[in-house]
């Protein structure tokens, strides 16, 4: 894996705020803002997209994963005690709303999916209680309701 990237991928879960990213999970705010993070990680995933066409792909993506994750790690052992629980939750929603949507973002389907998939391995391995797995933009995108009972509730929850 190149230096660069090893010391850029951890801002996949840098240039993102817990309370930004949650403020603007809901559909009405979800495309543009996932549309800003890809714009905040662009750099890292050209580098991303560079590695594919690396002769050790398979190896430099796991060292690339590893990378990521030993930052969610380190981010997760600095937390207080009472707070780990907390702070592993906050990195988990971003990663399953825009880190790994983001991975699968990439142009490259296949090994999009690879590399995804190298992420939540050792996400898990990292965090065994914590069993997340990436889905695409396009299926969190369309999970979203807008109605209950039949009722608008896009109105009902505004952004403040």
């Amino acid at each position: 894996m190149s230096e660069r990237l090893e010391k850029i991928i951890p801002q996949l879960l840098t240039k993102i705020d817990f309370k930004e990213g949650m403020r603007n999970f809901k559909k009405k705010y979800y495309e543009d803002f996932f549309k800003e993070y890809r714009n905040r990680t662009e750099e890292v995933n050209k580098e991303i997209v560079a590695m594919y066409d690396s002769a050790d792909k398979d190896e430099e993506m796991q060292s690339a994963a590893l990378a990521l994750i030993s930052y969610a790690k380190s981010e997760y052992d600095k937390a207080g005690m009472f707070k780990k629980s907390t702070k592993l939750m906050d990195m988990q929603c971003m990663m399953v709303f825009y880190v790994l949507p983001s991975l699968l973002s990439n142009g490259h389907p296949d090994d999009d999916r690879i590399f995804a998939d190298t992420v939540t391995g050792q996400w898990r391995a990292a965090f065994p209680k914590s069993q997340i797995s990436a889905a695409p933009y396009e299926d969190i995108y369309n999970g979203f309701r807008t109605t209950i009972f039949g009722f608008n509730i896009e109105n009902i929850f505004q952004k403040n």
